[in-house]
């Protein structure tokens, strides 16, 4: 399985393009493998907020976005074992609520996190590329 941070998953949507070809090419090869492409429920608020505060130009109705996910992506319930790994991740890790749920999902699943974002990636916290 390989997790999708949540900026991934707006991108492999509506803007693959702003992918990197190493992320591209990770998806694409789960697919044919017919391994899952997973997301955090977190994902889905930070979506829905985004969109809701005008921070995040969509072509459609939040639902619509979110339901085109829920029908290509799978999603990762959000375990007890994963809030407690994110409350426990060790410092410097960022403390973005959502981003230490997502990094634990990643951690706990054993799955590869697919993010650009510097400060996860350079935390060495999980399997990570971009």
């Amino acid at each position: 399985m390989i997790l999708l941070d949540t900026h991934v998953v707006i991108w492999l949507l509506a803007a693959p393009e702003r992918l990197s070809g190493r992320a591209r090419g990770a998806v694409l090869q789960a697919q044919l493998a017919g391994e899952t492409i997973g997301y955090s429920p977190v994902s889905l608020y930070e979506i829905a907020y985004a969109a809701q505060r005008q921070r995040l130009p969509l072509n459609s109705p939040a639902e619509d976005f979110i339901a085109a996910i829920q029908a290509k992506l799978e999603l990762v319930p959000m375990t007890a074992e994963i809030a407690i790994c994110a409350a426990e991740l060790p410092e410097p890790f960022q403390g973005d609520p959502m981003d230490r749920i997502i990094a634990a999902t990643a951690l706990v699943a054993d799955c590869t996190h697919i993010t650009r974002d510097d400060r996860i990636r350079s935390a060495n916290l999980c399997k990570v590329f971009w």
